[in-house]
């Protein structure tokens, strides 16, 4: 049985580039154009699933009401807490906290942000969970760079310091195909589509 799920990232947002996890921001025009340009009228999703946070959510919203698919808000899939660095671009963040940050982002958390152990255990828990409760379904996941990063690297077998060298831009959309085989735990095949 073959599972296949669409991995959108949200576009452009509003307040312009800074370290957003949990900050909820909507998306500009620009951000929601892209997005449209990027599905570019595909509708054969049985599911679309969203981080609850509006850049993605409002999104999947009007998407769902458009197609007549259900929606489900999964808060696990929603971006990692920066904590004080929320909002806050990289010159306004102490030059040594944020080197330290660059070279070891798996161990070092921004002040009263969340470890990134436990962003990527909460998010892989969510992603178990979807692919045994909805195998053999298209699915849409709309969400977050930090999100895609670890099911990626997961999903295709990457040490976690690797996949930091993803490049996941606004918009972009990879495809997966989960093979569920009695033989094997599982394997994946990915496109990805910018």
């Amino acid at each position: 049985m073959q599972t296949n799920i669409d991995l959108l990232r949200h576009g452009e947002v509003l307040g312009g580039s800074c370290y957003r996890g949990i900050t909820d921001d909507p998306l500009t025009a620009k951000g929601w154009q892209q997005m449209q340009d990027k599905l570019n009228g595909d509708t054969h999703w049985d599911v679309i699933i969203s981080s609850p946070l509006s850049r993605c959510y409002q999104f999947a919203t009007a998407l769902t009401s458009k197609l007549q698919q259900p929606l489900i808000s999964e808060p696990a899939f929603q971006e990692i807490d920066f904590g004080d660095w929320e909002g806050k671009t990289a010159e306004q963040i102490e030059p040594q906290l944020l080197s330290q940050f660059y070279a070891d982002p798996v161990n070092f958390s921004p002040p009263n942000g969340e470890h990134f152990n436990d962003f990527q255990q909460r998010i892989l828990v969510a992603w178990q969970a979807l692919l045994e409760e909805l195998q053999g379904n298209r699915i849409l996941l709309i969400s977050h760079a930090g999100v895609i990063r670890i099911i990626l690297a997961h999903s295709l077998g990457l040490d976690i310091q690797h996949s930091f060298r993803l490049k996941i831009d606004h918009a972009c959309l990879s495809s997966l195909e989960h093979f569920h085989s009695p033989e094997i735990e599982s394997f994946y095949q990915l496109t990805k589509h910018g």
